[in-house]
């Protein structure tokens, strides 16, 4: 005899993540089965956008799986400024027949559907990249207020931040805003609460997630 097997779903991550695996095995709670694979953190561009080459491969990889939808974990599409994303998603289900939902175009949505105005962003980077990643929200019709970077170059420690240090940057950003983003899913926020204060904490890599979640039926 054979038990029946849980609906599956198909998550692509960068190569250098340490946090999404454990964050979406803790969401599911053994609701269904999260398949994974990586694609190259340091050649998963082209030009303007993706390598699309790549995340068809780690696609059709899952596909074999059985997989109802799929998810590209990951928050580089806002810096991109979110096309490059929705191309992707174009290609990757006229490829493989399954709809792909990903962390930057659930995350963006999110705060259109909520209707947010002012959000405090946390990003595992420089100024720099705070300052491009609120002005993409900004062109989506999403005002970013405060910001705060933790100034992390190398993506895979930021999976090393303390849920304490990650907590307090949210914090920082929190007074006046309708919600607080952490936005990189190498950091541990889906381990802090879901409010602040009764300040929505939007961790990125739990809106991929429910948004998976919701592409399979499942939410």
């Amino acid at each position: 005899m054979t038990a029946p097997l849980l609906p599956a779903l198909g998550v692509i991550l960068p190569s250098s993540n340490r946090v999404v695996e454990r964050a979406t095995e803790a969401r599911l709670a053994g609701r269904a089965d999260a398949c994974y694979a990586r694609v190259p953190y340091r050649s998963m561009l082209k030009g303007a956008g993706y390598d699309e080459v790549v995340f068809v491969a780690a696609a059709d990889l899952l596909a074999e799986a059985g997989v109802a939808a799929l998810c590209w974990n990951a928050t580089r599409g806002a810096a991109l400024g979110f096309t490059p994303d929705e191309d992707l998603c174009r290609t990757v289900t006229a490829r493989t027949g399954l709809p792909l939902v990903t962390t930057a175009l659930a995350a963006r949505d999110r705060m259109r559907r909520e209707g947010f105005r002012r959000v405090g962003l946390v990003v595992q980077g420089d100024a720099e990249e705070a300052v491009l990643v609120a002005g993409r929200f900004g062109e989506a019709g999403i005002g970013i207020g405060a910001t705060a970077h933790l100034g992390i170059a190398e993506n895979r420690e930021a999976a090393a931040v303390a849920p304490a240090r990650l907590a307090a940057a949210a914090w920082e950003v929190s007074d006046g805003a309708d919600a607080v983003l952490i936005w990189s899913t190498n950091l541990p926020g889906w381990r802090l609460p879901q409010t602040l204060d009764g300040v929505p904490l939007l961790d990125s890599t739990s809106l991929g997630t429910q948004a998976l979640l919701e592409a399979a039926g499942l939410s």
